[in-house]
């Protein structure tokens, strides 16, 4: 593929990504998307064929992206404590990086069941990492209880994840501007780790 042509299909993706992002598969128009890219349609026609193949293409990037950030973290060569902290720390910046992403891909997940999570083995991913193992480890030691790791893995998740999906709500309540909410899920930061570590830890 030429020079041109990888720059072409590269501003395509971008905006795909952009809109289906923003409007999920059913709110994306081709017309929109070839605007936002700046090319014509039958440009796209030519690198995708249909809006289906353009949107798994974007889908299954986002996807790697999300899941892979947690697979790496979760398999880091960090002690317990430490990997939680560093696991909420990046994944809020991650997050508020990107704070479609979460929406986008439960929304899709619900209409093909889990298919991705599936296809990669997220189950066995998450069982057979350095994250499963050291709580395992951690647990047989006594010195946290003993727990599933997918429990830990939701509670970071959930507690990172809800605040930026449910943003006006909590910029509303908490009277938050922008700066206001940043500040926020900084503090996010700190509350979070220490909340899971004070449940984990055996008085």
């Amino acid at each position: 593929m030429t020079e041109e042509k990888q720059d072409a299909e590269k501003k395509i993706k971008e905006a795909a990504r952009r809109v289906f992002l923003a409007q999920g598969y059913e709110g994306a128009k081709m017309r929109q998307i070839a605007e936002e890219a700046g090319v014509n349609l039958a440009m796209i026609n030519y690198y995708f064929r249909s809006k289906e193949q353009l949107f798994q293409s974007i889908y299954a990037e986002t996807l790697a992206q999300f899941v892979g950030q947690i697979i790496l973290m979760l398999n880091e060569p960090t002690p317990l404590e430490v990997k939680i902290w560093k696991i909420v720390d990046r994944y809020t910046d991650f997050i508020m990086d990107n704070p479609l992403i979460p929406r986008f891909i439960l929304s899709e997940q619900q209409v093909n069941d889990g298919a991705f999570f599936k296809g990669i083995n997220a189950r066995g991913l998450i069982g057979q990492s350095v994250f499963s193992k050291q709580l395992a480890e951690e647990a047989e030691k006594g010195n946290i209880r003993e727990i599933a790791p997918l429990q830990v893995i939701m509670s970071i998740l959930g507690n990172i994840v809800f605040p930026v999906v449910a943003r006006p709500v909590v910029t509303y309540v908490g009277s938050l501007d922008d700066d206001g909410f940043k500040e926020f899920m900084k503090e996010r930061k700190q509350i979070v780790p220490e909340m899971i570590m004070a449940y984990l830890k055996l008085k």
